[in-house]
């Protein structure tokens, strides 16, 4: 039967390929990816070689999408994306030709070659963890006529061969890296997972640890999520990646639930421990206020209670009849009893207000109590002061009005009061004309010491002035009734200076000035012209010793005590005399003044305030909280891939001697690749057509079942 081939695609994984199938009818199954190099024609190894030139050179790729790990993030819109696996081989560098006219030399070359790349594949295949089982070696014996077709054959086997450990290299790698993709997703996700709702359950245990501590009682019970994830037992590649993605979103969904839960119970305690701890705050200011305020008042009332006892007391001293009565005021306070937070403290403020006006009501009232008895103390002091002054200043008044008295009568009767009066008069003194001059006399009434003063006339100027500087020496004695005896005793002579003034224009210069006793002795004289000033020192005392008694307000005779000339042109005689007058006054008798009307002491009351102070706030009611702690179960694991399995096996290529060319018959032209049987070599061609029809349904079915296998 002659055979006739047609081409069907059928899928290899992702790609699809084109497979020689023999019409004739044959069954083969294939429970391994296997290509037999002996069962492949050269019309089949061409139509792979067409097909597999039309592929993309394309490696294993293995692309994860990205997941917020952010910590709080874990929201239902974080939704993990299934990470991509694709198993597309690599095209196998495994020529299928080696020629036209190669040599057998060149064609074991290239299947060596060959060999060498499916051997270097096979092991990189097992050790990305394919399973690689090698089968049995095949001889092919080639010769210079068949060395380039049987190479071919071999070559396209090894081809496919090499495709097929490439495709469980790829599809290996692929699940292996969907299971690490799988697996690392889950970690991370879990890790993350983990940390947030660590992240919550920390938080909430320090709110929980912040609330007890605050006082209030917390119940915590733990939840157990378990989401319903999806069981990845079997599951590979994209498949794998797929189920681990849906299973993470569950995971991520039961975390930020979790999360979720744990943060409202975190702000739900939160809230009521802060109000809790306001409501204390509220207790303990409004607790606070009335215990300030209390004082306060308490210390306000006793300040003016201890000012007004005070007062009291010294008005009393004063002589002031005082009583004193208490005065108990009791405001109408708010009842505090269930009263909370700011409720309570309005109602603490609203009775404080009245309890600081009673205060300050109470206070004004023991101050005015205290102003009044002040005012009425101060007045009647004033009184009692102006009574004393009085009666002391009357005492004193004729206290002083007798010892005036006394003193004036002792002085009086023992008194030497006087007075002295000493004059220069001259009997023949110029007092008028040309040569006009004068003489004068002054006296210390009390010392006794007196001053002479006389002018120098030229006719035309006073050239100058002469001073006699003396004192007149007395005793006077108390008779004791009033009147006084009086002894001029002597008379002392100090100096006389005379001061020029204008040069002496008279023609007499003969200036001369004489002082005598009373009995005409002379006690000093000096000459000049008056031309020049001087001053001569005297020193000498004369006795007078002239003695009389006088009554009071009587004068004593005028005693002359000194006698002057002041010769010249015109010659001045003159005398100097003195008198003295009893001053001793008789006083009077006193009138002495009444004393005055003693005060009456007033009558006077004043209270005590005292103010009821307002009742404390009770405590607020402590509160008690519940809160869950979440947990969420774990994701399944990822099953490790089972590895994928491939069958090769090798050619041992032998070379055939050189031979001379015989002429042979066509219908035995068509050579075998079978070893040699020695069979009728006339059934040859029909049993090698037969087997290459087997070999190509075999090839197919075989690729066929590996691509279901990928699907």
């Amino acid at each position: 039967m002659q055979n006739s081939k047609t081409y069907k695609l059928y899928k290899s994984g992702k790609l699809w390929v084109v497979g020689a199938v023999a019409v004739a009818g044959v069954a083969v199954s294939a429970n391994t990816t296997q290509v037999s190099a002996d069962t492949v024609s050269n019309a089949d190894a061409q139509a792979v070689k067409t097909t597999d030139a039309t592929q993309n050179d394309k490696q294993v790729q293995l692309t994860a999408s990205s997941t917020d790990t952010t910590t709080n993030k874990a929201t239902t819109d974080d939704t993990t994306k299934s990470a991509t696996v694709s198993s597309t081989a690599e095209k196998s560098t495994v020529p299928t030709t080696a020629g036209s006219s190669v040599t057998q030399d060149q064609a074991k070359d290239a299947v060596d070659k060959a060999q060498g790349t499916v051997k270097d594949d096979a092991k990189t295949a097992s050790n990305a963890g394919v399973d690689v089982t090698t089968g049995k070696t095949t001889d092919v014996t080639i010769n210079d006529d068949n060395a380039s077709s049987k190479t071919d054959e071999v070559l396209s086997d090894l081809n496919k061969q090499d495709q097929a450990v490439k495709d469980a290299t790829g599809k290996q790698q692929a699940n292996d890296q969907a299971y690490q993709t799988a697996t690392t997703e889950k970690t991370d996700a879990t890790k993350q997972g983990q940390a947030d709702l660590d992240n919550a359950t920390s938080d909430l245990d320090k709110q929980v640890d912040t609330s007890e501590k605050a006082g209030i009682k917390v119940n915590v019970e733990v939840a157990q999520s378990s989401p319903e994830y999806k069981d990845l037992s079997g599951l590979e590649g994209q498949d794998l990646l797929d189920a681990m993605a849906y299973n993470i979103n569950l995971y991520k969904q039961g975390i930020a639930d979790g999360v979720a839960s744990e943060k409202a119970d975190t702000e739900t305690l939160a809230k009521l421990t802060a109000e809790y701890q306001q409501k204390q705050a509220d207790y303990a200011k409004a607790n606070a206020d009335r215990d300030e305020a209390v004082e306060k008042g308490q210390s306000d009332l006793n300040n003016a209670t201890s000012d007004l006892d005070k007062q009291v007391e010294a008005s009393k001293n004063a002589g002031i009849d005082v009583s004193v009565e208490v005065s108990k005021v009791s405001p109408k306070y708010k009842d505090l009893t269930g009263l909370e937070g700011q409720d309570l403290l309005n109602a603490m403020a609203y009775n404080l207000d009245l309890y600081n006006k009673a205060v300050a009501s109470g206070v004004a009232n023991e101050k005015a109590d205290q102003a009044t008895l002040v005012k009425l103390t101060a007045e009647y002091q004033k009184q009692f002061a102006d009574y004393e002054a009085q009666k002391a200043a009357v005492a004193k008044a004729n206290a002083d009005k007798k010892a005036a008295y006394e003193k004036a009568l002792e002085d009086y009767m023992n008194g030497t009061n006087h007075t002295t009066s000493m004059t220069a008069q001259t009997q023949t003194d110029a007092s008028s004309g040309q040569y006009q001059t004068f003489m004068n006399a002054t006296v210390d009434k009390k010392t006794g010491e007196f001053t002479l003063e006389h002018d120098m006339n030229d006719g035309v100027h006073i050239i100058g002035h002469g001073v006699l500087k003396s004192k007149v020496n007395w005793k006077i004695v108390s008779n004791g009734d009033g009147t006084e005896t009086v002894t001029i005793s002597s008379i002392e002579l100090y100096s006389y200076t005379y001061t020029n003034a204008y040069q002496n224009q008279a023609v007499n210069q003969n200036i001369n000035f004489h002082v005598y006793d009373n009995d005409g002795n002379e006690l000093f004289s000096v000459y000049h012209d008056g031309n020049t000033t001087f001053s001569k020192t005297i020193n000498k005392t004369a006795q007078i010793n002239k003695t009389f008694k006088i009554s009071p307000n009587e004068t004593s005779p005028l005693t002359q005590v000194l006698i002057v000339d002041d010769n010249w042109i015109w010659n001045t005689h003159g005398q100097v005399s003195t008198q003295i007058k009893n001053t001793n006054v008789a006083p009077k008798t006193p009138i002495y003044e009444q004393d005055p009307v003693k005060p009456t002491a007033p009558k006077a009351t004043v209270h005590h305030v005292q103010v009821v102070a307002p009742a404390k706030g009770q405590a607020p009611a402590v509160p008690v909280a519940s809160v869950k702690k979440v947990t969420v179960a774990d994701m399944p694991n990822a099953d490790k891939p089972q590895p994928q399995k491939v069958e090769v096996h090798y050619y041992n290529i032998k070379k055939t001697p050189k031979v001379e060319k015989t002429e042979t018959p066509k219908a035995v032209e068509t050579a075998s690749i079978l070893p040699h049987t020695n069979a009728n070599e006339s059934h040859g061609g029909v049993l090698l057509s037969a087997l290459a029809g087997l070999a190509s349904l075999g090839l197919a079915f075989g690729i066929s079942k590996k691509g279901k296998k990928q699907n």
